[in-house]
């Protein structure tokens, strides 16, 4: 065998253990639109719905298919024949109409599906992303026409269809909801389907989303909420953050202040960043009240920091750099650097604690500072012990003693008492020193004894 011909081969047998790997989240993608797990979990399926479709597309890039007229045959490289897609399309509907009596007929058995189960789904849910905007419409027909179903199996089946067909086709989507309306008694499902799909509108076509919503707003006063804009807005953010400013007061948000911070979060790149800074400012200019334009500032530096860091330490602190960030927006995107415990995670924790060091205010400094050392410890204290034996001297590195001591005390109270010791003598070192004597483990009589001989070492009162 060539080497690229096994390279083709490694790739594919690659991308078939991936589909092997699905997790169960995807697994039951399906199950989870209908009665037997509820709506509530749109949000989850919603994202494991986009993942496994990419896996499909990596597949179909290498030559791997799921040919829908036998699904249950193994994935292989095929050239598709010309298709009867209105045949395909009502296949399709009546092998998930036979799926979800089954469903039905096991509901009381409770538990999740068994492996056979599994993979029924995961070879139903293929069929259903494989279907164009056409195809789908008659999916729903299909169901909303069968006798077979429970309605509220239907209910669950057509939302599914419905969110399937807006991630291409979200301005069909909207209008097959207006058709379908009075099949949906959750209003939850509603809403969540209103609010995808015109997030996903509002990437292409900004203007087209805002007609829709100008338009229907009086059809559905209780789902086109704030958060449905707020959707469309974040939407829009991706391609004109100006715009998505623009958008806040053309359709009558109540809260700005998050509307701002969820543009701040659709810019994923430097260039988006900066664009986004900048259409900012130019808004926020037009703020009069000076605590509403502060707290908003805060809140979309915040998401630009939180933004930045998951691109690293270089890119992120360069970004910075270029910005000319004032002092307190600095402080804000500090804020965001931490949000999800991500540098610790991706090891750049100890070059953002001497980034904070050299560019926060001195008095904003340390708290954040010690915030970071205290998530990066609960997180790898070993790393972060590491790192701060041989980190440069100054006040950083004091500040984050203060707090990786104080971390550390409930189970290595010893080596946190010589940590407190490389401190300079002072106010920290005396405050670090009883932080740990009051984390201390007393709970056995040597631990309180230990305890106590610190506490008298160090005249702990």
């Amino acid at each position: 065998m060539t080497s690229g011909a096994q390279k083709s081969s490694s790739n594919s047998n690659n991308l078939l253990r991936s589909f092997m790997k699905i997790s169960i989240a995807v697994s039951v993608l399906i199950l989870a639109i209908g009665a037997t797990l509820g709506w509530q979990n749109q949000q989850q399926l919603a994202a494991a719905r986009v993942k496994h479709e990419k896996l499909v597309a990596e597949a179909a890039q290498q030559g791997i298919v799921l040919d829908p007229n036998h699904p249950a045959s193994p994935l292989r490289a095929t050239r598709r024949p010309r298709e009867d897609k209105e045949a395909i399309a009502k296949q399709t509907a009546a092998a998930i109409i036979a799926f979800a009596k089954e469903l039905e007929a096991q509901k009381d058995k409770g538990g999740p599906p068994d492996e056979a189960g599994q993979k029924r789904i995961l070879e139903l849910m293929d069929r259903m992303m494989s279907l164009d905007a056409a195809q789908l419409k008659i999916v729903m027909a299909e169901i909303r026409a069968s006798s077979e179903l429970k309605d509220e199996m239907r209910q669950g089946l057509i939302g599914f269809s419905i969110m399937t067909l807006a991630d291409k086709h979200p301005q069909a989507s909207l209008a097959l909801l207006s058709e379908s309306a009075d099949l949906f008694k959750d209003d939850g499902m509603k809403k969540n389907l209103i609010t995808s799909s015109l997030s996903r509108w509002a990437k292409d076509d900004p203007l087209g989303a805002v007609d829709w919503v100008r338009k229907n707003s009086e059809k559905f006063p209780d789902l086109i909420t704030d958060d449905a804009k707020k959707g469309l807005i974040r939407g829009a953010a991706a391609q004109n953050p100006k715009l998505a400013f623009q958008l806040i007061g053309e359709l009558g948000i109540e809260d700005a202040s998050r509307a701002i911070s969820q543009i701040a979060r659709a810019a994923n790149t430097s260039t988006e960043r900066t664009a986004t800074l900048g259409a900012l400012r130019d808004y926020l200019a037009t703020i009069r009240d000076d605590k509403a334009r502060q707290k908003a500032l805060g809140g979309a530096i915040r998401s630009l920091g939180d933004s930045a860091s998951r691109e690293g330490f270089e890119t992120a602190s360069q970004w910075a750099a270029n910005a000319k960030l004032t002092p307190d927006e600095l402080v804000s995107f500090a804020d965001g650097l931490d949000d999800h415990g991500d540098p610790a995670r991706r090891g750049d924790a100890g070059q953002w604690v001497e980034w904070m060091g050299a560019n926060l205010p001195a008095d904003k400094a340390d708290n954040k500072i010690q915030e970071m050392v205290r998530n990066w410890t609960q997180n790898d204290y070993q790393a972060a012990g590491q790192w701060l034996t041989n980190a440069p001297d100054g006040p950083a590195k004091n500040s984050a003693i203060c707090s990786y001591a104080k971390t550390i005390a409930s189970y290595e109270p010893e080596v946190a008492g010589q940590w407190a010791m490389t401190l300079p003598p002072g106010k920290d070192r005396d405050k670090t020193l009883h932080n740990i004597y009051d984390y201390w483990p007393k709970e056995d009589p040597a631990a309180a004894q230990a305890a106590a001989a610190f506490a008298k070492l160090h005249g702990i009162k």
